[in-house]
């Protein structure tokens, strides 16, 4: 296979204790334009929700969706939502992280451990924090499940964490199983959107808020990921220099 010049080949299975640094994008043959067209793409997707929910038809559909949650979401539906949203809540992504990272840094993966942190802890931290101010949507105020955070609704923290941190494990699970690469995918995403939907099944979040935190999640992790590539090009070439 000839070589990517963005770093961005699969890696063949190998050890847990290979040398730290190495690039934990495995999962498929990606190309930095189709990374691109990721980040481009997501991009794009909140900007456009983000003009679009004041307006129909997303305002109709977000403001619909919320009275029904209100007054006919089923109380099992309440409990598996309040599990997922914890899981992707500030407890549940603080363990799950700091669990990967005690695993990378034990088996000598310290720079993986600290692209995965920098990755996880920005769009939680920074990224998505920085957008809800620039959009300073409230969040539904017809009847929830659990108390209204303080923060504000536009893009959802948890669906945009979740895609970045599940997608992170998918992704460094693949690269050490790349057999078992198309159901860490599956089970990622399957998780990431359990998170997000648990938002609107509590009725802290309207709809257009979760698609778009899924939507600033992709693009996120799709920007680490050619920063990643970015980043092993530049250390190819001084050792081959």
């Amino acid at each position: 296979m000839g070589s990517d010049p963005w770093g961005l080949t699969p890696f063949p299975a190998r050890d847990l204790r290979r040398p730290a640094g190495s690039d934990p994008t495995g999962l498929t043959p990606v190309s930095a334009s189709a990374l691109f067209a990721v980040l481009l793409g997501g991009a794009l997707v909140v900007l456009l929700l983000g003009i679009a929910y004041e307006h129909h038809p997303v305002a109709t559909i977000d403001r619909e969706v919320a009275q029904w949650v209100a007054e006919s979401m089923p109380l099992w539906a309440e409990w598996i939502g309040r599990f997922f949203s914890w899981l992707g809540g500030w407890l549940g992504w603080t363990l799950i992280t700091a669990g990967l990272l005690v695993l990378l840094v034990t088996n000598g993966r310290g720079r993986d451990a600290l692209w995965a942190a920098a990755t996880i802890a920005a769009i939680y931290l920074v990224v998505t924090p920085l957008l809800k101010e620039l959009f300073d949507r409230p969040r539904p105020d017809v009847g929830s499940a659990v108390p209204l955070p303080f923060s504000y609704s536009f893009p959802s923290g948890h669906s945009s964490g979740a895609v970045v941190m599940f997608g992170v494990l998918a992704l460094l699970g693949a690269e050490r199983w790349p057999e078992r690469t198309r159901p860490l995918c599956v089970g990622a995403a399957i998780v990431a959107f359990a998170i997000g939907a648990s938002r609107v099944v509590l009725n802290v979040h309207h709809v257009s808020d979760v698609l778009a935190g899924f939507a600033l999640g992709l693009a996120w992790l799709a920007a680490m990921l050619l920063v990643r590539g970015s980043r092993r090009l530049i250390g190819n070439s001084r050792r081959d220099g």
